[in-house]
């Protein structure tokens, strides 16, 4: 299996990405905080078929919660919420940021 690529550099966006991925998961995750709340960028794989869900768009933002706190934040995705964008394409991801 070829090895997963974001498809931009963490220095185009306008927030700072933390890392959320546990080992056991499939897709990659990164959490970012704006306005006091708390969100999660998946990144899929670029090759569909390394997905868990071909169908899944290779980005996707989604609502979080913090379980934990300031200091030691534990994030979680809220899945009582719709996500706010998904996407197949990296120049969407950027200009989601920008709007």
């Amino acid at each position: 299996m070829e090895n997963l690529k974001l498809g931009f550099n963490a220095s185009d966006l306008p927030v700072a990405l933390t890392n959320n991925t546990s080992p056991n998961d499939i897709c990659t995750s990164f959490y970012f905080q704006q306005n006091d709340a708390y969100y999660l960028l998946w990144v899929e794989h670029q090759n569909p078929q390394y997905r868990e869900n071909e169908d899944s768009p290779r980005y996707a933002i989604s609502y979080a919660v913090n379980e934990g706190d300031d200091e030691s934040p534990e994030i979680y995705s809220d899945s009582s919420r719709a996500d706010l964008f998904q996407s197949e394409h990296v120049s969407e991801l950027v200009r989601y940021f920008s709007g």
